[in-house]
């Protein structure tokens, strides 16, 4: 992201935000704003955080939080997919069940030290215009309402996915801006108003590009942060210039109203992706060797949701445990359809199979997935 070239706090008087507008700081070494009087002055990096106290606390807490993991043993460069889980990633069996407070953690969580740097160094520069654009309450709804909206749009599209990181937010947090800039009417040169435009836009398309892509980006969430973003920031814009008083209670009944939206969101997302909480009770279940309490509800997941490997494979199971082998026969089928290469779903069936004592494909279906498995140890 370019410098951003205008901006000062906008928790002060109208008349102070105007003239405070006119004028600003740039990310860097140093660099010239416009003191109250009108009069250029140097700015250290040291005065350059105190300007953006809201970004320096937001990058601080995803660093301490990576620091932390960390210091566990969780490797810094390519951490597991579980271990970031313990952490409070956001996976749907989990956040769409008992854990909901996943789809706000994940957002200070990341997958590596490559993944928090260009995080934090998109935050850093992002949050130097939203400090100068919103008040610091306002900035922090922001980020926080666009990065739940980043984690309900990945539970919604993928929910068995393992997601995790600040982009969401920081999407939003773009859209935020593109908006207030479009519409709010601020007192800023439109040259300047045009520069930062392109230079927003071009960070949304690029990135979404990459994301769509690139392997391994949840580029679901990134949308979901962004139109959470351009929707606050439309919203938002026609008050940025407000006395104190009028701004404050805009503030509080447009975020009032953005949780209802996310609640009403998230039983969205509930009603449509919840099968998947059922996975963490039926795996708990299975293993203390209680199919029989899960049995119904795997049932009711395969025909809804019949393409649904995991929820096939825990029904399987299940069957297996309660020698229904022949019901096991049928629904682990339908899984080895959809994931031929599993040497596990080729285990069970082979373990149905002998169960109904069909000998040959028993032999043939353990022979399978001992090949599958050689074949995964040769990648």
């Amino acid at each position: 992201m370019p410098a951003i070239t205008f901006g000062e706090r906008s928790d002060v008087c109208t008349e102070c935000r105007r003239s405070a507008l006119a004028g600003g700081v740039a990310p860097g070494t140093t660099s010239t704003a416009a003191a109250p009087s009108g009069t250029p002055m140097r700015v250290s990096r040291l005065a350059i955080m105190r300007l953006m106290p809201v970004t320096t606390v937001l990058i601080g807490l995803n660093v301490a939080v990576f620091l932390a993991m960390t210091a566990t043993g969780i490797s810094p460069i390519e951490p597991a997919a579980g271990a970031v889980l313990e952490w409070g990633a956001n996976w749907g069996p989990l956040s769409l069940g008992t854990q909901p407070w996943r789809m706000l953690a994940s957002n200070y969580i990341h997958f590596g030290i490559v993944h928090i740097l260009l995080n934090m160094w998109c935050l850093w520069n992002l949050g130097f215009l939203a400090e100068r654009i919103f008040d610091r309450w306002t900035y922090v709804l922001v980020y926080t309402a666009c990065g739940l909206g980043g984690s309900l749009a990945s539970l919604w599209w993928h929910p068995m996915v393992v997601g995790a990181g600040a982009s969401g937010a920081i999407f939003g947090l773009a859209g935020a801006l593109i908006a207030a800039l479009y519409l709010g009417h601020l007192p800023i040169p439109k040259e300047a108003i045009r520069g930062t435009l392109k230079s927003l836009l071009m960070f949304a398309g690029y990135n979404l590009f990459f994301g769509a892509v690139g392997g391994g980006i949840d580029n679901s969430a990134h949308i979901g942060g962004l139109v959470t973003g351009l929707a606050l920031g439309a919203i938002l814009a026609g008050h940025l210039m407000s006395a104190p008083d009028v701004r404050r209670q805009f503030v509080i009944f447009t975020f009032a109203g953005t949780a209802i939206v996310l609640l009403a969101a998230g039983r969205f997302v509930m009603k449509t992706n919840g099968y998947v909480a059922v996975v963490p009770r039926a795996e708990d279940a299975l293993q203390k060797g209680h199919p029989q309490e899960v049995i119904d509800d795997l049932e009711k997941i395969a025909a809804q949701q019949p393409k649904y490997t995991p929820g096939l494979v825990l029904l399987g199971d299940a069957y297996l445990q309660e020698k229904d082998y022949a019901a096991a026969e049928k629904v682990l089928t339908q899984a080895a359809a959809l994931d031929p290469e599993s040497p596990e779903i080729e285990q069970m069936m082979g373990e149905a199979y002998s169960g109904e004592g069909k000998k040959p494909e028993a032999q043939a279906a353990f022979q399978k997935a001992g090949e599958l498995r050689k074949a995964q140890r040769g990648r």
